[in-house]
Order: C-alpha cells, then sequence, then structure tokens
C-alpha cells in the first residue's frame, strides 16, 4: 500500500479515480499504465506539471505518478515507452515515462527516474488511463456529422499553432459562438490545455479524455475515429463548431499520413495553417491544397516580421492574420460563415 499523500501526480492523471488505487505490483509497463517512480537525477524538467496546470518542482527522491509513453518531440525528445521496470527518463513535464532514443541539441539529458511499479487495484489490475476515457465511443454515430470543424495545423513544434487556436476560440466566443476546443494529436500536457480554457473555449477536450497518454505511433484508423469522438461530444454539448489542433508538424510522419489521408478530409470542414518562416508558410499550404484541404489563412511566427507576411501573401494569394486579427469579432463572423457554407459541402461528401 503506498501513501499517495506523498506522491506528485502528474497533469496526465486529470482523470483518474484514485480511490482505486491500492498498490504497486512489480508488472511490466505497457503504454497508458500508470506507474510510481523515483526522481533520481534533475536535468531538462526540473518541475512537473499537476492535475490543476501547476508546475510543482522536482527533488532529487521525490515519488510521482507518470504515464508509461511514446514522445516525439522535434526539440526535445524522441522516446520509446519503457518496457521494464527500473532505469527510465522523464520525455515530458505532463509525465510521460519513456526510453530516451534521441534529443534535440538545445535541450539537456532527460530528467532521470526509477520505474518503481505499476499501480494497480484490488483485484490486482494495472491501472490504465484507457479506463478513464470520458469520451463516448460514438465515433459511427451521424449526428457527429453535423458538427463543423476548423483545424489548426502547423509547419513545426513551436510554430504558433496553439497562439492561433486560442486566438480563433477568443473571437469565436467574443462574437457569441460556443466554439468547443481539442488537441487531436501530441503528447500528454497542460498548456495548450489551459490556453485554450483561458481564451474562452465552450468546452476543451483531447486525447486524455479518450484514454490516451500520447497519440505518437496511434494508427490513422484510431486517430479518425478520435476526432468523430471529439465531434460527438461536442455535438452532445451543444457547441456551434469544434478548433481541432494537430500537433507538431506536417511532416511528422503521423501528421503526413492523416493529411494524405482521404478519411481525415470528410471530418474537416477546412483548415487554418500556423507556421514560423515564409517558405515553411508556403510549403504547408501546398500540402494542404494537395490533399484537399480549404485554407481559410495563414499566421504564426512568420507574421512577426512584416516583409514575411507579405512573401507569404504575394506567394499565395491567401488572408493572412496576426492573432489580434483572429481575436476580433469581425473575422470570428467571418469565418463561421465560410464554415456553415463549406461543412454543407463536406457532409454532403461525407455521407
Amino acid at each position: 500500500m503506498i501513501d499517495l499523500n506523498r506522491v506528485k501526480r502528474s497533469y496526465i492523471t486529470r482523470n483518474v479515480n484514485f480511490d482505486d488505487v491500492t498498490d504497486v505490483a512489480e508488472l511490466l509497463p505497457e503504454t497508458g499504465d500508470l506507474l510510481l517512480a523515483r526522481v533520481d537525477r534533475i536535468r531538462q524538467h526540473t518541475r512537473i506539471e499537476n492535475p490543476y496546470g501547476r508546475r510543482e518542482h522536482l527533488f532529487v527522491d521525490d515519488l510521482i505518478i507518470v504515464a508509461a509513453g511514446d514522445r516525439y518531440a522535434t526539440d526535445q525528445f524522441y522516446a520509446k515507452s519503457p518496457a521494464q521496470l527500473g532505469k527510465t527518463q522523464l520525455v515530458a513535464a505532463g509525465g510521460i515515462a519513456g526510453d530516451v532514443i534521441s534529443k534535440s541539441a538545445q535541450v539537456k539529458a532527460a530528467t532521470e527516474i526509477t520505474v518503481l511499479g505499476v499501480l494497480v487495484n484490488s483485484q490486482g489490475q494495472k491501472i490504465n488511463l484507457e479506463s478513464y476515457s470520458t469520451l463516448k465511443d460514438a465515433y459511427l454515430h451521424p449526428s457527429a456529422n453535423e458538427m463543423p470543424v476548423l483545424l489548426v495545423v502547423g509547419s513545426d513544434m513551436n510554430s504558433g499553432k496553439t497562439s492561433m487556436a486560442s486566438s480563433l476560440i477568443n473571437g469565436f466566443s467574443k462574437a457569441g459562438f460556443k466554439a468547443a476546443a481539442a488537441k487531436l494529436t501530441g503528447t500528454g500536457s497542460g498548456p495548450d490545455y489551459w490556453k485554450m480554457v483561458d481564451a474562452g473555449a465552450f468546452q476543451v477536450k483531447d486525447f486524455l479524455d479518450a484514454g490516451y497518454p500520447t497519440t505518437v505511433n496511434l494508427s490513422e484508423t484510431k486517430l479518425v475515429r478520435l476526432l468523430q469522438r471529439l465531434k460527438m461530444d461536442a455535438v452532445q454539448a451543444d457547441a456551434d463548431l469544434l478548433v481541432v489542433e494537430l500537433a507538431d508538424g506536417v511532416l511528422q510522419p503521423q501528421n503526413k499520413a492523416l493529411i494524405a489521408n482521404g478519411r481525415l478530409l470528410k471530418e474537416v470542414s477546412a483548415s487554418m495553417i500556423a507556421a514560423d518562416s515564409s517558405t515553411a508558410a508556403a510549403f504547408c499550404a501546398e500540402k494542404m491544397i494537395e490533399a484537399g484541404f480549404p485554407i481559410y489563412g495563414l499566421g504564426g511566427l512568420f507574421t512577426r516580421a512584416e516583409l514575411c507576411a507579405d512573401e507569404v501573401q504575394d506567394s499565395l494569394g491567401l488572408p493572412i492574420y496576426s492573432l489580434d486579427a483572429l481575436r476580433k469579432v469581425s473575422t470570428a463572423k467571418a469565418l463561421m460563415a465560410s464554415l456553415e457554407r463549406d461543412h454543407s459541402y463536406v457532409t454532403s461528401y461525407a455521407i
């Protein structure tokens, strides 16, 4: 029996009922299993995010609850879910434990931890995030087609996707629309979730609500079904639209395959692109147009330079939005009118 009052719980446990936890067992971990770990050496991640969004400082010998999972982050770590107990690394502040394969030169080595065991219930069954899904598995219900979906994609990590999505949400909210928000892919972490909440989202869901600590290596079929479940959830909440962010960039292997997969196109009304440079913006637009996605506009870090914005405008002839422009009521109303028009086409095409 463990004293959970002495343990720091990470963000990825936000849906877990810890009354179910009775012990720690020496079992082989699998993706999504909750693990009790000890902090051995603090390096890149000096803090761990708790379920309420606060970053708690880590100290050597702290006990933490994390989940086994993969990570694909070009500016941090590429890691695989640990296959055994013992030495591994903390690869995301949201609470992901994984064996590091490679890392970006711009970060320190990963914080070192030791997995002591897997959390279990009174029947000796492992506590896995999949058991705490809050999304109904109603991905084939036809009413999911009723929800207009605006997809936000980016050139890379840290290209401005979440800032774009949050500004869109803020504009829709100020215009009187009930904008639901969702993070379709990524690694369990709270900053994006809380930013969408603070922007005024009608409700916010992510892959954790489907029981996934990370979406790395999920099949295209599972990701499309996850989007359908998120749409169904937004319909049941009586939202007016759903703003969905796709993590990482268009060259991330899963994203590349998902964008090229016609099934995603059937679930999305239109897209917005965030990019970190003018060249990246043009490349992303080319890839999205090739895949058949309507593009309502571009933004992101490249808009900080007026010359870059001019280059993209001249090259593509598509609207360029600053964050301030996305937060305007007039922009939100214009985008909503376009969504309602284009969504009618998507719905009939999907059927």
